[in-house]
């Protein structure tokens, strides 16, 4: 008696499969199939490779012929070490101040249209390109500071609040920026801080005080996650000292596009 229609039909088989039987990759059986070379059925909105185990055999071998040449072995690429990822306190090393602010402006307008927060410390400078920033971008100066949005604070009402440079003092009007925009309802703030006032204010004072303020930084906002600063320091605008601190104070160095880790953070490994 026939009984051939009864007979379940044998279960496809996977690319897993099919690279496990042919002893091969799963990249080969792709190429195999794009040529031509191997048969594959395609089902489901994904368009997924699926096989006949008769036809990976006769692949093999089909018919007594000879398999078909092996092909090279894929490279295995070797585990590589974990990307650095930007801390949220990060120095921008620039040429000078325009080159500075052609960071500064886009990471500016990110932020605003994320729905962070930023806070920005002026000088003359700064406030002019900020803006004719938001004046390209159609956004109110006016409009974004009444939804607080957007705060523009001066050198002198921040990093020289008791009419010197006090890095405890500095710090903590950051925090105290921080914590306003999480009680105006923003879950992010960036902070713009101002590294050209250092051109004016130079002094073996004002550098140990600053050295101090950046690594207080660090620590204030291993606190505060949602809250980065970002500190400019361009060539034309400080010492060769100061450049140097930068690097020792900051888990996070960006040159142009590059952002690598800072010596503190290179420490810290």
């Amino acid at each position: 008696m026939d009984d051939s229609g009864d007979r379940v039909p044998a279960p496809l088989l996977t690319i897993t499969d099919a690279a496990t039987l042919l002893n091969v990759s799963k990249a080969t059986i792709r190429r195999w199939t794009n040529e031509g070379r191997l048969k594959c059925s395609r089902i489901g909105a994904r368009d997924e490779r699926r096989f006949r185990k008769s036809d990976l055999l006769e692949f093999i071998s089909p018919s007594g012929a000879t398999a078909p040449a092996p092909e090279p072995p894929d490279i295995v690429a070797l585990p590589r070490p974990a990307p650095f990822a930007p801390s949220s306190h990060c120095c921008i090393i620039s040429n000078d101040i325009e080159e500075e602010w052609a960071t500064l402006g886009p990471e500016i307008l990110n932020s605003l249209k994320q729905g962070a927060q930023v806070l920005v410390i002026e000088d003359s400078h700064r406030k002019s390109c900020l803006e004719n920033l938001l004046a390209a971008n159609r956004l109110g100066k006016q409009d974004l500071l009444a939804s607080n949005a957007l705060r523009c604070v001066s050198i002198e009402d921040s990093y020289f609040l008791s009419g010197s440079m006090q890095w405890d003092r500095a710090v903590a009007f950051v925090e105290s920026a921080i914590l306003a925009a999480k009680a105006s309802g923003f879950d992010r703030i960036l902070v713009i801080g101002a590294g050209s006032w250092a051109k004016n204010y130079e002094g073996e004072d004002v550098v140990g005080e600053l050295e101090k303020y950046e690594l207080g930084l660090d620590e204030m906002l291993s606190r505060h996650p949602g809250a980065s600063v970002l500190c400019p320091y361009a060539a034309t605008q400080v010492t060769s000292h100061m450049m140097l601190q930068a690097f020792a104070t900051h888990p996070a160095i960006r040159i142009k596009s590059a952002i690598i880790p800072g010596l503190l953070e290179q420490s810290a490994r």
